[in-house]
């Protein structure tokens, strides 16, 4: 791996975003809280969904000021804002709009600083090995993923949720303190680029547009998960996260830079096929075995087909650009999970959740259909 890769604000960045992660997957156990409140499936996927929705609202805000005003003070601002969401957890246990404002806390500050480092990680990636490195980038985020429900599950066993949000509240502040020292050399460039060179084109949108679908599919899944391992009686929660985060950090090793050899399209479109094969999967899963079985082909499907469509992005975009098609991406993706949260959770209270999943199936698989169309120009 190049030097560069691995120079000293890359590896600032991916430390930054872990830590930030490390609380932000903390949250995923949140269905479960608000089911011991008293909450049903439609309220777990409104509190849920409230996050996303305040992400995007804030997104085009962000999209349109990062490339101008920097990056490094958004990562610090959703760092603050995430360590506040989390204080105010610790002082609020009861349903009630507080608990949907401080979800639309958490939002906003995700928004704020998954951008600011997925755009960082995106400047600093060689372009010759760009999918690797955002695929090796976005193991600071899927680690969080195993580390987080597993952990928190058992600290949540032992001390109640108020150890798990305190607990959060920690990794935000040492987020905060890795991000102080990062620099933005570039931001003084780019303010004097004129607004016609920001537009995104076409293919930008496609992407788009083939993330937020992808986004349902993998939404539904991170959003009910839990609930659903529980009311059918399937072992743990960590279980099913283990195999998913355990099969996305092997393929983004090994999988990931396939596409800087073989091409973005010939990856992109299996790979999110098999992502929407894999939540089929889920949703008929009969005991443990199969459940990590499902599990490990949804994290293989996600940890390929992720960083392999933000590889096509980042191509498509010039440096004037990257800070706005970064907004553009997370925006789609997590309108994805917002619509997801609040669609599929009325699906799961009236149908159950074997059959919402088997609905949420055919999002990965109508965005392999739309990305092969909107795209298909692009070489």
């Amino acid at each position: 791996m190049p030097e560069r890769l691995l120079s000293g604000p890359f590896r600032r960045t991916t430390a930054a975003n872990f830590f930030f992660f490390l609380a932000f997957a903390a949250y995923f156990l949140l269905p479960l809280h608000i089911r011991a409140l008293g909450g049903s499936e439609a309220t777990i996927g409104a509190v849920m969904g409230t996050g996303g929705l305040a992400s995007l609202a804030v997104l085009p805000l962000i999209g349109l000021s990062i490339d101008r005003f920097g990056r490094r003070q958004y990562l610090l601002l959703g760092a603050a804002g995430m360590t506040l969401a989390s204080l105010g957890f610790l002082l609020f246990d009861r349903l009630g709009p507080p608990l949907y404002a401080l979800r639309a806390l958490q939002g906003v500050s995700m928004a704020a600083a998954f951008t600011a480092c997925t755009t960082f990680a995106a400047e600093f990636a060689p372009r010759a090995q760009r999918a690797r490195a955002l695929g090796l980038f976005g193991l600071s985020t899927l680690l969080t993923h195993a580390i987080a429900p597993g952990l928190g599950e058992e600290l949540v066993r032992r001390s109640g949720f108020h150890a798990l949000f305190a607990a959060a509240l920690v990794c935000t502040l040492i987020a905060f303190a890795i991000a102080v020292p990062l620099r933005d050399p570039g931001a003084a460039g780019r303010r004097a680029v004129p607004h016609a060179a920001r537009r995104l084109a076409a293919a930008h949108w496609a992407v788009a547009a083939t993330m937020a679908l992808a986004g349902m599919g993998f939404g539904t899944v991170i959003t009910f998960i839990a609930t659903y391992v529980t009311s059918e009686g399937l072992g743990r929660v960590g279980f099913f996260f283990t195999a998913y985060t355990s099969a996305a950090v092997l393929t983004r090793v090994v999988g990931a830079g396939l596409s800087d050899s073989l091409g973005r399209r010939r990856v992109i479109m299996p790979s999110l096929l098999t992502l929407g094969a894999s939540i089929l999967c889920l949703a008929w899963v009969p005991s443990v075995p199969w459940l990590f079985a499902a599990g490990a082909l949804f994290g293989t499907a996600q940890g390929i087909s992720y960083p392999t469509l933000h590889a096509f992005l980042v191509d498509l975009s010039s440096e004037a650009q990257l800070g706005r098609s970064q907004a553009l991406f997370n925006g789609a993706f997590n309108l994805g999970v917002s619509v997801s949260a609040f669609a599929f959770g009325l699906i799961a209270e009236q149908y159950g959740y074997r059959p919402m999943f088997t609905l949420a199936a055919l999002a990965p698989i109508a965005a392999c259909l739309l990305f092969a169309v909107g795209t298909r120009d692009v070489r």
